[in-house]
C-alpha cells in the first residue's frame, strides 16, 4: 500500500473507530502479557495490512466453504474441536444491532455443526469452552493446551 494511501485510509473515520476498538480490546485480552511482546502484537492486529486481509478473508467465505465441501472426507485421526458458547468483546463490535436471542441460536447452530463434524469420525470429540471465539486462547489457555496435549497423547498411542 502506498504511503499516500495508508495516510488517507488512516484518517477515514471508521478505519480510526475500529482500529481504537481492536486495540483496546486486544490490550484487555493481553493485560498480563509483557509489554514488548503484547505491543507489538497490538499494533499488528490493528494495522491496515492485517485488517485489509481480514476484510479480504471475509469476502472469500464462500469460496472457502466451497472447498470444504468438496474436500471429501475427513481423515481417521485424532479430532478435538474447542467450541466457543459465549460471546466478548470482539463479536459484539461486529454484531451491535444482533439481539440476544439471534447471538445465541448462533452459538447453538455452531455447536451443531461441530457436533456433526465430529461425529463424522471415528476420534473426535467436541469441548465447550465458556466465553467466546477469538479470545478463547487468551482466556483459557489451558482447555487449548490440553486439548493439544491430548491428541499428542493418542496420536502417540496409535503409533504416530
Amino acid at each position: 500500500m502506498r504511503c499516500r494511501s495508508r495516510g488517507l485510509l488512516l484518517r477515514l473515520p471508521v478505519i480510526k473507530h475500529y482500529r481504537k476498538l481492536y486495540r483496546a480490546l486486544f490490550a484487555q485480552e493481553m493485560a498480563d502479557w509483557p509489554e514488548g511482546i503484547r505491543e507489538v502484537l497490538i499494533e499488528r492486529h490493528v494495522s491496515l495490512e492485517w485488517l485489509f486481509i481480514g476484510l479480504q478473508e471475509s469476502k472469500n467465505v464462500d469460496e472457502l466453504y466451497d472447498e470444504i465441501r468438496h474436500a471429501g472426507p475427513m481423515p481417521d485421526v485424532p479430532l478435538i474441536v474447542l467450541c466457543s458458547m459465549g460471546t466478548d468483546g470482539f463479536k459484539e463490535a461486529v454484531s451491535a444491532g444482533v439481539s440476544e436471542s439471534l447471538l445465541r441460536e448462533e452459538i447453538d447452530g455452531k455447536r451443531r455443526l461441530y457436533t456433526a463434524m465430529i461425529e463424522s469420525v471415528p476420534r473426535g470429540e467436541i469441548r465447550l469452552v465458556d466465553g467466546g471465539h477469538v479470545t478463547m486462547h487468551f482466556r483459557h489457555p489451558e482447555a487449548v493446551a490440553e486439548a493439544i496435549q491430548d491428541l499428542l497423547g493418542r496420536a502417540t498411542a496409535a503409533g504416530g
